[in-house]
């Protein structure tokens, strides 16, 4: 097998994504690779009455600034550079897969939360992204023992 060269940590902005973050960047040493994090902000639908619309440009800038800032934070208790950080809105699966064909990674690191009973019915962001995925995908089992 090859050794990745170019990883992408697809995060949430929560305690899970720092233990997705931590995780890739050891993967990311292992193969003395390149780290890039991503964090999308998801399209927020508001509803008005008779239509659902689109999110007002200013508040999806406000959230995509509020994420910047957030994201930095985390990622500078690891040490980790600015640029290796990107902030994008719109689908999170399409979003992480436009972002990693744009950057030529070869393996994508993402958190998995394991469902159960209805929950497993339901569509999981995780999934997406391992479904149109066109290189390797490791999902990270994020539930405590």
């Amino acid at each position: 097998m090859a050794a990745y060269t170019h990883l992408l940590a697809a995060i949430a902005l929560d305690e899970h994504g720092q233990t997705v973050i931590e995780r890739a960047q050891k993967l990311a040493a292992l193969f003395n690779a390149r780290l890039s994090i991503v964090h999308v902000v998801e399209y927020i639908p508001l509803e008005t009455g008779e239509a659902l619309m689109a999110a007002p440009p200013d508040l999806s800038a406000q959230l995509q600034q509020q994420a910047q800032q957030q994201l930095q934070q985390q990622c500078a208790r690891l040490g980790l550079d600015d640029a290796t950080l990107h902030i994008t809105s719109g689908g999170v699966a399409s979003e992480v897969h436009r972002l990693a064909d744009e950057l030529g990674v070869d393996l994508i690191v993402v958190g998995h939360h394991p469902r159960h009973g209805w929950l497993s019915l339901f569509s999981h962001t995780e999934e997406d992204v391992l479904q149109r995925a066109r290189c390797d995908v490791m999902a990270l089992c994020l539930t405590q023992p």
